[in-house]
């Protein structure tokens, strides 16, 4: 008998934990939304923009700047090692770039991007399209960045950029183009 009482016990215990919740879910993934979802995307379309330049004109190397904090880290990972730079160093290589391999047009644009964002942190996974006109020859690549941003009180700024480009065994997966 004091078996069978234990057992109705633990059975009632158990069913006491394990009932269904008519409350709503509230922190599920399924509806959340970034709360500054437009800002951080438009934040991201203002870099990719300030490294754009068409034919005829001339970069704007400290425009470029202005999208990023001042000790803004962005991390190449297109080759085995990680190149890692500073916004300056940046700027710098990106300059030398231009003029060295004589390119008169140079695009990037964002192909398709997700927001993520707790509190003043955000990240935004973007696939991208460069294309790069120059006198010897013309470069289009496909990538993916990976942007983080910082919400200062004058709006979304970049804190780093990690990026990696197509190449042989590796494509964008149809989930970074919005497929």
């Amino acid at each position: 008998m004091k078996k069978l009482l234990l057992y109705t016990t633990c059975i009632i215990t158990l069913s006491a934990c394990h009932t269904k919740s008519t409350q709503p879910v509230t922190d599920s993934a399924t509806v959340y939304t970034v709360p500054d979802d437009e800002a951080i995307a438009k934040a991201v379309h203002d870099a990719y923009t300030s490294l754009t330049f068409k034919k005829g004109d001339t970069p704007n190397y400290e425009a470029i700047k202005t999208h990023f904090i001042p000790q803004a880290q962005l991390i190449n990972c297109r080759s085995d090692t990680a190149q890692v730079t500073t916004i300056n160093q940046f700027v710098y290589l990106f300059r030398s770039f231009v003029e060295a391999d004589t390119v008169y047009a140079y695009t990037e644009k964002e192909i398709f991007g997700k927001n993520e964002q707790f509190g003043k942190i955000a990240e935004r996974i973007s696939s991208y399209k460069a294309i790069v006109n120059s006198k010897k020859k013309d470069i289009t690549e496909t990538g993916v960045n990976s942007f983080q941003l910082i919400k200062t009180p004058t709006g979304w700024i970049v804190s780093s950029i990690i990026w990696d480009v197509e190449k042989k065994g590796l494509k964008v997966p149809g989930y970074y183009l919005g497929k």
